[in-house]
């Protein structure tokens, strides 16, 4: 039977409303609700509630505001999560991280101006 969530807490592919796959490029402005996977390159704003999910083949440039999100790629730009951010071992960011939680795996690269804040609740 399938979970609805990893035991770590992570979304599942099931869990995925839309994505932009390898080879795709979008320019302007993103809004959504669920989880969303970008594979491909994007260059613009990203604004949700939600959690993205930047896969390993992705290149990102812009400003991101969400709820979570999970750096298998590259982003270059801001980015300002409500709960966490996360960067695994492909990983690579480079701009501006705000967010009550930053966890880097070993092999991420992380070269930014870095601001650790509480959480309001």
């Amino acid at each position: 039977m399938f979970q609805a969530k990893k035991l770590d807490g992570t979304p599942n592919d099931r869990d995925i409303r839309a994505f932009l796959e390898e080879g795709c490029e979008f320019e302007g402005k993103l809004t959504f609700s669920g989880v969303v996977r970008l594979n491909g390159k994007f260059r613009g704003e990203i604004e949700s509630d939600d959690t993205l999910i930047i896969g390993e083949t992705a290149e990102i440039e812009g400003r991101l505001s969400v709820g979570a999100i999970i750096i298998g790629g590259r982003v270059l730009g801001e980015i300002h999560s409500r709960h966490r951010v996360e960067i695994l071992a492909t990983g690579v960011v480079e701009g501006v991280v705000n967010a009550p939680m930053i966890i880097t795996h070993e092999g991420a690269s992380l070269v930014a101006q870095v601001k650790v804040r509480r959480n309001a609740s």
